[in-house]
């Protein structure tokens, strides 16, 4: 037990000494919520420092999670629940609720250390209850003249689509199902944006050829182009990083859309180039239609299971809670002056 005690003494002091703690500390004075990148770094500082202490913890009690590790950590550190439920994403009243629940599934002797009624004394060393102390009703920090209260943000098209060229190139954090699925559509209007175009070029544009001075027309169609190129062009990138951040709200490695997206779609796109360039193999002197029509169909056979395990995966709902990739993006803290 004295062991106990000591290292959590240790990895109180060692959290104590850290910036991720004094911003925990003056959160309130603030007056604003916290950035994805300081709940990353807080959460990735208490792993660090309790990493002993929550080996421990899993081993006694098992059936903890990693957000309950995590808030046991923060009350241990005398965090104010509003700062902690920023944290977490959660609501307040939540916090309360897990601290209930936590009376459940920690041992006696884990739960008396980790939350106990009284504050530190000067020495920074965990102090013991009495018996009254241990029947007395749970007491949690002060909380903030704010109320705060978990909602759901809403994602509109518009708001999707400018958080994604926003990330433009962002590969971290995670991305929720709605704004991976507006992203999805809004490239699909461009394509058919492109397709459009193409054809009233080719349908209202006359040959070059059948015209004495053809320059200007032939400037406007690079022109248009060139232009529609890089629109298209524009959205693949931002494709690619919402693609990852939605694999990371499932808790899910980032590097899988390399299998699932990015390799099919160049085997395919090569394999459609040579498929339609056939014919100039004629002239060689052995028979490879026959190859090419076998690989064409393994290739779109790829294809076509890869996209149906991309959409299945990328149609379920992300992990809740915070998860090794950053906070949970649809449960975020809402404060309001309201008394």
């Amino acid at each position: 037990m004295q062991d106990i005690t000591t290292l959590l003494n240790e990895c109180y002091s060692a959290f104590s000494q850290t910036e991720e703690y004094r911003i925990l500390k003056t959160y309130r004075t603030r007056d604003n919520r916290l950035t994805f990148d300081e709940r990353f770094a807080i959460n990735k500082s208490i792993e660090r420092t309790y990493a002993p202490v929550f080996e421990l913890l899993r081993a006694d009690a098992p059936s903890l999670t990693e957000s309950d590790l995590f808030f046991c950590a923060l009350t241990f550190q005398h965090i104010e629940t509003v700062a902690i439920a920023e944290c977490l994403t959660v609501t307040k009243d939540a916090i309360r609720m897990r601290k209930l629940r936590l009376r459940e599934k920690l041992p006696n002797k884990w739960f008396d250390l980790l939350f106990p009624e009284q504050k530190r004394n000067s020495s920074d060393s965990v102090t013991s209850q009495n018996s009254a102390e241990k029947t007395a009703p749970i007491t949690l920090p002060t909380e903030s003249t704010k109320n705060a209260k978990v909602m759901k943000e809403k994602m509109s098209f518009g708001k999707a689509i400018a958080n994604c060229f926003s990330n433009y190139c962002n590969f971290n954090g995670r991305a929720r199902r709605s704004e991976y699925w507006y992203w999805v559509l809004f490239q699909a209007i461009i394509r058919i944006t492109i397709v459009v175009v193409l054809a009233l070029i080719k349908t209202f544009i006359p040959d070059p050829s059948q015209l004495e001075n053809a320059a200007p027309i032939k400037l406007t169609v690079l022109m248009i182009l060139i232009a529609l190129l890089i629109l298209y062009m524009g959205t693949v990138l931002p494709y690619l990083a919402v693609s990852v951040r939605r694999l990371h709200d499932r808790d899910d490695a980032g590097w899988l859309i390399i299998i699932l997206l990015v390799l099919p779609d160049l085997l395919f796109q090569t394999a459609s180039v040579l498929k339609e360039n056939i014919v100039n193999l004629s002239t060689l002197s052995f028979n490879t239609g026959g190859d090419i029509d076998k690989t064409m169909g393994l290739v779109a056979f790829y294809y076509l299971v890869s996209t149906i395990i991309r959409v299945v995966m990328f149609c379920k709902s992300g992990t809740e809670g915070p998860n090794q990739y950053g906070p949970d993006p649809i449960r975020i803290i809402s404060t309001s002056d309201k008394q």
